[in-house]
C-alpha cells in the first residue's frame, strides 16, 4: 500500500472519506492530520489506493506540557478496516520520527471507551493507563450549600499568581501515572490560564485545615468562554487529554444548546497529597464537600460541564456521587492508552 507524507490538503481529502467523528475527542484527533512539521513537532503519513484517493493517515505529535512521552493517533476508512493497514500506517509514522526527539519516546493514543480503536490500540500494545469522563450538571441541580460560608469564597483573576501556583501543583499531580515536565508559572498560565487559552474567570475556595493546603485553600475552579454561536467549546484539558497536544493541549466539548455550558476546571488540593488516593475518611469526605460546594455555586444559573480523569480522586468521588444521584450526566468517556516508544528499526 502506498504510503506518503502527509501534504497540505490532504486534510480535506481524508475528511471525504472517512465517517464524521462522533465524540470530541475523534474531533481533536484528526486534528494532527497536517503536515510533518518541526514546530510544533509532528510527523505525519497518509495511505493511498490510488493518487488523491486516501484510505488512512497516522501522525505522532509532541506533547509540550508532558515532554516524556508523545501522541500518536492512526485512522483507516471504515471500509477498509481489518486489512492490516493500521498496522502498515503505525509503522511507517513511527519511522518518520527517526533523528527527531520524537524518536523512542512513549506513545499515548486516546479513544472513546469501548470502540473499534480502543481495540487496534491494544493489538498494537498498547494498555489502559487512564480514563476520563466529561460529565454535565445541568443549572441548580446542586443547591448552594454552606451558607455560612462566604467568606471563604474569592473571586480571583486567571492571572492570579496565588491561583497558577496552586494549578501547578494540582495539575503535576492529577498528572503521576503521566509525568508533566519542569513546568514555569508562565507556561501553566499561558496553556491553562490565558486569554489564548480561553480562560474567563476563577474561583478560590478556601477550607478547614484537613482539607486545605498551603495558603489555606481547598479547591479552585477555572472557566471558559465561548461564544454562543459556536457549536463546539474548548476546554483546556485537566489530564492533558485530547489527541491535539498542541493549541494548549485541549478537549472539545460537543454542545448544541442555545445557551451553552459554563466550562470548568474543577480542582482539590487535596489531590495533591501523594496518599490522596487511599486517605479515606474525614477528611477526604470535607475536600469532596468542598469541591461540591464550590460547583453548586458555580452552577446556580447556567449547565456546567467539568472532565474529570481517574487520577483525580476527590473530583471522581463527588462525580460519582453526582451520577448515582441523577444530578449530573456523563456526556464521553475516553480512555488514554500507554504505548511502547517508536520502534524505527
Amino acid at each position: 500500500m502506498p504510503i506518503r507524507e502527509l501534504t497540505d490538503g490532504d486534510d480535506l481529502r481524508l475528511n471525504e472519506v472517512f465517517a464524521d467523528a462522533t465524540t470530541p475527542a475523534g474531533h481533536m484527533a484528526r486534528s494532527l492530520f497536517r503536515p510533518s512539521s518541526d514546530s510544533p513537532l509532528i510527523r505525519s503519513v497518509i495511505a493511498e489506493v490510488v493518487p488523491d484517493v486516501p484510505v488512512g493517515a497516522a501522525a505522532i505529535a509532541e506533547s509540550p506540557l508532558h515532554p516524556y512521552r508523545a501522541w500518536v493517533h492512526v485512522e483507516v476508512a471504515a471500509e477498509e478496516q481489518g486489512h492490516g493497514q493500521g498496522r502498515e500506517l503505525f509503522d511507517a509514522v513511527c519511522a518518520e520520527t527517526r533523528g527527531t526527539t520524537l524518536e523512542g519516546l512513549d506513545l499515548r493514543a486516546r479513544v472513546h471507551a469501548g470502540s473499534p480503536g480502543e481495540g487496534f490500540a491494544q493489538a498494537l500494545g498498547f494498555t489502559p493507563l487512564t480514563t476520563t469522563r466529561v460529565i454535565k450538571v445541568p443549572a441548580g441541580a446542586l443547591p448552594p450549600a454552606g451558607g455560612g460560608r462566604a467568606e471563604d469564597l474569592e473571586i480571583v483573576a486567571t492571572g492570579s499568581v496565588k491561583l497558577t501556583k496552586a494549578f501547578l501543583a494540582w495539575y503535576t499531580a492529577v498528572n503521576r501515572d503521566d509525568a508533566v515536565g519542569p513546568l514555569t508559572i508562565g507556561q501553566v498560565n499561558t496553556a491553562f490560564l490565558s486569554e489564548a487559552a480561553g480562560a474567563h474567570g476563577a474561583a478560590l475556595l478556601n477550607g478547614a485545615a484537613g482539607t486545605a493546603e498551603a495558603g489555606g485553600l481547598s479547591a479552585f475552579a477555572v472557566s471558559y468562554a465561548r461564544e454562543a454561536d459556536e457549536t463546539a467549546g474548548v476546554l483546556p484539558s485537566a489530564g492533558e487529554p485530547g489527541a491535539g497536544a498542541t493549541a494548549g493541549d485541549r478537549a472539545t466539548v460537543d454542545q448544541v444548546d442555545e445557551e451553552p455550558p459554563t466550562e470548568l476546571i474543577l480542582g482539590s488540593m487535596f489531590e495533591t497529597r501523594d496518599d490522596a488516593a487511599d486517605t479515606p475518611g474525614e477528611d477526604f469526605s470535607a475536600a469532596v464537600a468542598d469541591a461540591e460546594l464550590l460547583l453548586a455555586r458555580l452552577s446556580v444559573d447556567a449547565d456546567v460541564v467539568i472532565e474529570v480523569t481517574s487520577g483525580m480522586p476527590v473530583i471522581s468521588s463527588l462525580a460519582d456521587r453526582l451520577l448515582e444521584a441523577g444530578t449530573a450526566t456523563e456526556l464521553y468517556r475516553y480512555e488514554t492508552l500507554s504505548g511502547p516508544p517508536a520502534d524505527v528499526s
